[in-house]
């Protein structure tokens, strides 16, 4: 992505967000807009700025200087100057509501400020206006003198973006130069799957948890079972191409929806029914995963004929895979509120999983049993910097390991993945960084669907292709497992996609 390229996004993106984000007391209504670009202020007069956005070859006092932007972002500003607006839609209102949507408009302040100063609360009070209006009309309406767009701000943003893929690129160069070893071709073994749909009450819920268990129909019985947390916005239904053919190749598997932070809750937003769901999640997402332990260990959960293995491995993918980790045994390091506050002190553009990890400053976790017989852990973009400070993760006893794509821009894997790894204490853990991976590789969504269509910058690499790699990867982690041998590193090439399997060192050589 070229930097103009980030800027037009961040523009359409966060500039949109700003200017449009919403009662208050009637007051006086801004009049100008003092934009802030290169070094120079130049006031505008709302009223010529409207008719500008509609005729801007005919406006002849601002076109001269408006004509100073470039091409890309004059008909960006245009564009959103001219974008209607829908106020009544209760799905801002429920944004609003969380905690992550009520920090990131506070931070868009640091773009478009008020005559008073910080520009975050009113942002607030304007995304809480109802009916429909364009940008201009809603910004003639702030009860302010004048208000102030810095562009320099939002330019600054699009060097940080940039930045950041730079940096990911050169990860990239990095894994190249370590010249690993191919690993070879895993052969193993399918075999028939069952599949089941269940339930099961438990005293933390209202409602039963949705369960999904597959295994395998013959073979000896396994030594380990897998339970498996989806992502925020997830569901069982996403992961079945790994959980069926982890049972294919010998692993039962238990997959459970989490309620109030699945698909169906998104889908809450999105219709106006609920608020964005957040950390607030985590502890109740804990609670489920304890629960489904002591069923299985108590029988009323099972796998078929064989019953239920004796040891367990966690999977969780983002969200999920916090999960997994704080259950594991995984710290949050005191000093959490200190570390946001240095964090967040601009927009997150480069980590939106800080958003997520700060909320926890404002919640308490419950106090867990440990679970029982577990002898690793596997995460797919995993998040969780600034929760484990220096040695949060090196309370984990057992392997994990550690999955991230190249491509992630939701959980960067040199902030998110390669970083935390080097607190892990155990010699068998692993980081696996995949070549055009990205934070939905792992989501099992058709092709039609909207998020597929966002292009390679989200989507990255075919994700049918990446999820034949990633397969490989827990397969090849999980037998190792199985046959008490260390896992091996290298370069594991599946269905044309590179992943870097790294040790420990081999991890440490990543860093600054």
């Amino acid at each position: 992505m070229s930097l103009s390229q980030a800027l037009r996004t961040l523009t359409h993106g966060l500039l949109a967000l700003a200017i449009s984000l919403g009662s208050v007391p009637r007051a006086p209504a801004a009049e100008q807009l003092l934009v802030r670009f290169s070094g120079l202020e130049l006031p505008l007069d709302l009223n010529e700025l409207e008719s500008w956005a509609l005729r801007p070859k005919v406006n002849a006092e601002l076109g001269p200087w408006l004509n100073l932007l470039d091409p890309a972002t004059r008909q960006d500003l245009q564009r959103i100057l001219r974008q209607p607006l829908n106020l009544e839609s209760s799905t801002i209102a429920l944004l609003l509501d969380s905690w992550a949507g009520r920090q990131l408009v506070l931070q868009l302040g640091s773009l478009l400020r008020s005559a008073d100063g910080d520009g975050g609360p009113l942002l607030l009070d304007l995304l809480q206006r109802r009916g429909r209006s364009t940008v201009v009309s809603l910004l003639k309406e702030a009860p302010t003198s004048h208000l102030e767009l810095d562009l320099d701000a939002l330019s600054a943003l699009g060097f940080r973006l940039r930045g950041q893929l730079e940096q990911q690129k050169n990860l990239l160069k990095q894994l190249n130069d370590l010249r690993l070893m191919p690993l070879p071709v895993f052969r193993s073994t399918r075999g028939p799957v069952r599949h089941q749909q269940r339930s099961l009450a438990v005293e933390h819920r209202e409602a039963p948890l949705a369960l999904d268990l597959w295994w395998p129909a013959g073979g000896a019985p396994a030594k380990r079972w897998l339970l498996f947390s989806h992502g925020l916005g997830g569901s069982t239904a996403q992961m079945e191409w790994l959980a069926s053919e982890l049972a294919a190749q010998g692993w039962p598997v238990l997959a459970v929806q989490h309620p109030g932070s699945d698909d169906t809750a998104v889908r809450g937003l999105l219709e106006g029914r609920q608020t964005l769901p957040g950390l607030e999640t985590l502890p109740a997402r804990l609670q489920d995963l304890q629960a489904l332990q002591r069923a299985v260990r108590d029988g009323r959960l099972g796998f078929g004929p064989h019953g239920s293995p004796p040891r367990l491995v966690l999977l969780g993918h983002s969200l999920g895979a916090l999960s997994s980790l704080l259950w594991a045994g995984a710290d949050v390091e005191p000093g959490l509120a200190e570390r946001c506050s240095q964090n967040l002190q601009q927009i997150p553009v480069l980590d939106s999983s800080f958003l997520l990890q700060c909320q926890l400053t404002e919640l308490s976790l419950p106090a867990l049993e440990p679970p029982v017989g577990l002898d690793a852990v596997v995460v797919l973009n995993s998040f969780g910097s600034l929760l484990w400070g220096e040695r949060g993760l090196a309370s984990i006893a057992g392997p994990v390991l550690s999955i991230g794509g190249s491509m992630d821009l939701i959980t960067p894997p040199l902030n998110e993945q390669v970083r935390p790894f080097q607190q892990l204490q155990h010699s068998g853990s692993r980081l696996a960084l995949v070549e055009g991976g990205s934070h939905f590789s792992a989501v099992g969504l058709r092709r039609d669907q909207a998020l597929m269509r966002l292009g390679s910058d989200l989507v990255g690499e075919d994700p049918r292709l990446v999820q034949q790699a990633l397969v490989e990867l827990h397969v090849r982690f999980l037998d190792s497992l199985d046959e008490g041998e260390t896992p091996p590193s290298g370069v594991q090439s599946v269905a044309g996609v590179r992943t870097y399997v790294l040790d420990g060192p081999m991890a440490k050589s990543l860093l600054p």
